[in-house]
């Protein structure tokens, strides 16, 4: 698929995440048998639900921001040309060791 490919038929990437996770039935159904064992009888449901809803949504926010953050200095240590180096060299072990593996190999 080529780059932009999404952007030409005007569809975002964003609004098709926002999407596809606003109807997921798997969050609906983690958030109805998980969260209501923690509602204390008696109290305001609602509250405590969307409280608890806010914390998920809290932390999971700062969650993605650290992965974005560690994958983006992951790529971008990959470019680098030490990146590159180790990633030739980890390559070539792999493949010498299936060579190594398979040369002696009984049948």
């Amino acid at each position: 698929m080529p780059r932009g490919y999404l952007r030409e038929r005007g569809k975002s990437p964003y609004n098709q995440g926002i999407l596809s996770n606003a109807l997921n039935p798997k969050v609906a159904v983690f958030f109805l048998t998980f969260l209501p064992q923690f509602v204390e009888p008696g109290a305001n449901t609602m509250e405590q639900l969307f409280l608890m809803g806010l914390i998920y949504t809290g932390l999971a926010i700062v969650w993605f921001f650290i992965y974005v953050s560690f994958v983006n200095y992951l790529r971008n240590w990959l470019k680098s040309p030490k990146g590159k180096r180790l990633m030739e060299r980890m390559t070539g072990a792999v493949l010498v060791g299936f060579g190594l593996k398979l040369a002696f190999e009984r049948r």
